[in-house]
């Protein structure tokens, strides 16, 4: 049993550090460890000046400075094929890392991304009231009925300390009995999907701690609970809620190692949230999304979790567009790849929307007061939002596939450049409809005018090369089959085998070349439309400001 080490967490630092290449060892006392008594030498020595052989500046810039912190922290840890000196006794302390498990399962590899619900309704709710009242209203009924006949599976999450059942930072029987109760209620026995553990509370901060012991710590207790779960569902892809944190994903990140957590998790879940209206943030979560990927080298599940809610100070009352939120959250975690040593492409494997409908009740005043229609009717409304993120998540994700099954097919696709081009071309379009919002009033209905047409052209331009794209498939795929039957029944060189092979090469290059252009119309179709969506906002935008405009000259007109 593992209790909240209150003193420990008090002797957390932060450390602002720059980049560095490590060319020296960090072990400064030759203990086998590079830990915190070898970061008191550096910070003990700021600023000294090193004049030919210097052991604490181990990044060769010839001075004692954060240079040196961030290439200690990059050492951070036991030291690899360590011999204690033989007149000594080497100290035995823990180890923060972590080895990959030889047995790890990786079946789930090169498996199509995949949707999911996690929207947390009140069935599912501690409280008896607020299940009765969610069975009686029939609360999230239109997205549950389309979930259910769109194989949009629900995504099982133990939130408020998930093992940890009373969130008193102590696990004990009594947690372990009502989270079994909970697993045998909401998860099947021989389920193998992906299961989410929300433990926030007072241990939360302490995941940001750049303190290795006082991190191992908090480690500890997040495995206890872990390895419970695992217990009981041994099949299941089972991790944390929101880790890694951004915090670690950072360049630079301060923060200590949890790999140690990371690796003995059999799937991730961090999130791609975002409170920032109005702002582009795909670029930055699509790096979130890869350094989750590349910090446990590709080999565990990554479900990512977004959330079309953000906060205006008090509490995320306030909801997205859509536009947005699918470009920032799911675009962008779908868009995300790390390409590893061997030049494998790692990307998610799926994406979950989380909502909760208690935000409802929290935010809409009078909400005791109100008459079980009024608030039918607010639910209502909230389902049909999420209902609406799920049809546009899952026609993200279903592009998403279909261009899965075109990279296997053709091995040629470069997603991530792609990716870059329309980034750029998504930028430069905002940084002019941004430019023209100061324009006059018919210069902007000329922008609006353009920006239907060109999308209207650009939308029936890219279906017609998806038909297309789709026919050279069927063809390249025909004729495959006929030069495969060529060479079982003819000899090479015969006029058969010569006809069939150059069908083959025929349609290969036609479907390479269609597939070119099918890239080129979908980035020009995907432009036109943020285009479009741009204006119409920039148009709305203008016309208030030209009303507010109005009004106070009016006002000063009286006076």
């Amino acid at each position: 049993m593992t209790t909240l080490p209150t003193t420990l967490a008090m002797i957390a630092a932060s450390i602002t550090a720059t980049t560095a290449l490590a060319s020296n060892n960090a072990d400064f006392n030759n203990d086998g460890n590079v830990d915190a008594n070898d970061l008191l030498a550096i910070t003990s020595n700021m600023g000294l000046a090193c004049d030919g052989d210097c052991t604490l500046d181990i990044s060769g810039n010839g001075v004692v400075d954060t240079a040196d912190i961030i290439t200690l922290m990059q050492q951070w840890g036991a030291v690899a094929d360590y011999v204690a000196p033989a007149t000594e006794t080497a100290e035995t302390t823990e180890n923060t890392t972590s080895q990959r498990d030889p047995n790890r399962d990786m079946s789930w590899q090169d498996q199509d991304p995949i949707l999911l619900n996690a929207i947390y309704y009140d069935h599912l709710a501690r409280s008896q009231a607020r299940q009765n009242l969610a069975e009686e209203l029939n609360q999230g009924e239109a997205t549950k009925a389309w979930a259910s006949s769109n194989n949009v599976v629900a995504l099982p999450i133990s939130i408020n300390g998930a093992v940890d059942y009373y969130e008193d930072g102590v696990i004990d029987d009594a947690d372990k009995e009502k989270f079994r109760l909970w697993m045998d209620a909401n998860v099947p026995a021989d389920y193998d999907g992906p299961l989410c553990l929300d433990l926030e509370g007072q241990w939360w901060s302490i995941l940001d701690s750049s303190n290795q012991s006082v991190m191992d710590t908090a480690i500890d207790f997040y495995i206890e609970g872990l390895e419970y779960a695992q217990s009981l569902r041994p099949n299941a892809k089972i991790g944390y809620w929101g880790l890694p944190k951004k915090s670690h994903t950072k360049v630079n990140s301060t923060t200590a190692s949890i790999d140690r957590l990371l690796q003995v998790q059999t799937a991730l879940f961090p999130d791609v949230y975002e409170y920032n209206p109005d702002g582009n943030d795909a670029n930055r979560l699509e790096e979130h999304v890869e350094k989750c990927i590349e910090m446990v080298n590709g080999e565990i599940p990554v479900y990512a979790f977004a959330f079309p809610r953000y906060s205006n100070g008090s509490g995320p009352r306030e909801l997205h567009t859509h536009v947005e939120f699918q470009r920032d959250q799911v675009q962008s975690t779908l868009d995300a790849v790390w390409t590893d040593a061997n030049g494998k492409d790692h990307r998610v494997n799926g994406v979950a929307l989380w909502d909760a409908y208690v935000f409802v009740a929290m935010f809409t005043e009078g909400w005791s007061e109100m008459t079980n229609e009024a608030r039918k009717t607010l639910w209502n409304e909230m389902d049909e939002f999420h209902l609406e993120c799920l049809v546009d998540m899952k026609g993200c994700v279903d592009t998403a596939c279909a261009q899965a099954a075109t990279r296997r097919e053709v091995a040629q696709q470069d997603q991530a450049d792609a990716q870059a081009v329309a980034d750029q071309a998504a930028a430069d379009a905002a940084a002019a409809l941004e430019a023209e919002r100061q324009q006059q009033r018919t210069q902007l209905l000329a922008t609006l005018k353009n920006a239907k047409k060109r999308f209207v052209s650009k939308k029936k331009s890219y279906s017609k090369r998806a038909k297309s794209y789709r026919s050279s498939q069927k063809s390249w795929s025909k004729a495959k089959g006929s030069f495969a039957k060529a060479k079982r029944s003819y000899k090479r060189g015969s006029k058969q085998y010569r006809k069939a092979l150059a069908q083959y090469k025929k349609s290969r290059k036609n479907v390479q070349r269609q597939a070119r252009s099918f890239r080129e119309d979908r980035s020009a179709y995907r432009s036109a439309r943020a285009n479009w969506s741009s204006s119409k906002k920039q148009w709305r935008t203008a016309n208030a400001n030209w009303n507010q405009t109005r009004q106070s000259s009016t006002l000063l007109a009286s006076m």
